[in-house]
């Protein structure tokens, strides 16, 4: 496994949406076990393929790590293995509900604010096999990663779906992207690998 090079915003390949996969090789597996390692290295929960400069339906989500964080305890244990979920080609096919939380992406590094999704999903999707799978999620952050992950297959982004678009041009602005005209405020990676890491890490919202 090999860690990727992330995409930032405003990359246009970010507002594009991927391309369908239809052939289930060795390419495939080998891009899917990179996008895991570079999601874990980056201390995300999920990644897409658009994220990573790469045009394709297929994203990896592991909330189980996450899951282990949450626990307090007074030693330090030894990290159990992940579970991650690899979908390609994922569509949501039943919807409903709504719940409000705060969301952080890997491509938007240090920006964090409130997004509304649905609180319960049905989603269809491939395996590495190519063999269709379908999972539901409901309140959870498994069921916020998917949609926020599918967004990126589909060109949308998650500054598209604050809650507050002032919060959301705040959050934006602090940490140099400016308004939706990238070009007046261009994103400064090099300020943004000095922040604390607890500025530019929050484990328990930041996707992919």
């Amino acid at each position: 496994m090999a860690k990727l090079q992330l995409t930032y915003y405003p990359d246009d390949i970010l507002k594009r949406k991927a391309k369908k996969i239809t052939r289930f090789d060795s390419s495939v597996r080998k891009l899917a076990a990179d996008m895991l390692d570079t999601m874990y290295q980056s201390n995300g929960v999920g990644l897409a393929a658009p994220q990573v400069g790469v045009s394709k339906r297929i994203m990896v989500i592991d909330v189980s790590r996450r899951d282990d964080d949450d626990r307090e305890s007074a030693e330090k244990t030894v990290p159990k293995p992940g579970k991650p979920i690899i979908f390609i080609n994922p569509q949501i096919i039943k919807e409903e509900g709504e719940m409000v939380g705060l969301e952080g992406c890997l491509s938007f590094p240090g920006v964090f604010f409130e997004v509304k999704r649905y609180s319960s999903i049905v989603v269809r999707y491939q395996n590495l096999a190519g063999k269709e799978q379908k999972i539901e999620a409901a309140g959870d952050l498994l069921c916020r990663a998917i949609q926020h992950e599918i967004d990126h297959l589909e060109g949308e982004l998650f500054i598209d779906k604050a809650v507050s678009p002032l919060v959301d041009q705040l959050e934006l602005s602090k940490y140099g992207f400016g308004s939706d005209n990238a070009e007046q405020a261009p994103f400064n990676l090099e300020s943004i690998q000095q922040l604390p890491s607890t500025e530019k890490v929050v484990p328990s919202v930041m996707l992919g």
